[in-house]
């Protein structure tokens, strides 16, 4: 069974003592109160309420584990020793890098692995003048580029389709703003065997591999 309400500004002496006093305990008297603010700018809001209502106030705690599946498995732990692997498709010829178990060009299963050696060519960049902290601009900016590893694009000559995977985004250093370019050969820079946790980033860069 439900009765109609009709709070106005002083709606907490309104409700029940009860609630009131379990609101002030939990310290949600404020909390709730900001919730209302804006239905309350007006003389009144009217709400349809149960005739009995409990109020509960939890604290729970969420702990997830992910996991990144089986290619992305064998990636991860790949870079953690230095090794870039790849998988390359029986249909179209492409190396999937980052790996993947099926090849969205030829809708078929991907089950061979390879190991790549690092060498891509910038597909796309940006200078990015911001850092960690958006509220400073860098005095000289990183240069952030999409890469496409070797033997991970491929072109159909009958309809001049670019087949590609898709690419990496990273940093290029080791050379000036000015110096890179679209086409740019580069190769990885990884960081000591201590250092490296089974991320992109035991990549710590790539930079120019000569022509």
């Amino acid at each position: 069974m439900t009765r109609r309400i009709v709070y106005t500004q002083d709606y907490q002496q309104q409700i029940p003592k009860a609630i009131g006093q379990h609101l002030l305990k939990k310290g949600l008297d404020k909390e709730y109160g900001k919730d209302w603010e804006d239905a309350l700018n007006k003389k009144y809001s009217e709400m349809w309420s149960v005739e009995h209502l409990v109020l509960s106030h939890w604290r729970i705690l969420c702990r997830y584990a992910d996991t990144p599946g089986e290619a992305l498995a064998k990636f991860l732990q790949g870079l953690r020793e230095g090794r870039l692997f790849g998988t390359r498709c029986s249909g179209c010829g492409r190396v999937l890098i980052p790996p993947r178990l099926f090849c969205e060009w030829c809708m078929r299963e991907v089950s061979d692995w390879v190991e790549h050696n690092g060498e891509a060519v910038v597909s796309t960049y940006s200078l990015a003048y911001i850092g960690t902290d958006p509220g400073v601009r860098l005095a000289e900016p990183n240069i952030v580029a999409v890469l496409w590893f070797k033997d991970t694009v491929r072109e159909t000559p009958s309809s001049k389709t670019v087949l590609h995977a898709a690419g990496l985004m990273h940093i290029i250093r080791e050379c000036g703003p000015g110096d890179v370019r679209i086409g740019m050969r580069v190769k990885p820079v990884w960081k000591p065997a201590e250092q490296r946790r089974g991320s992109i980033l035991d990549i710590s860069h790539f930079k120019p591999a000569g022509e």
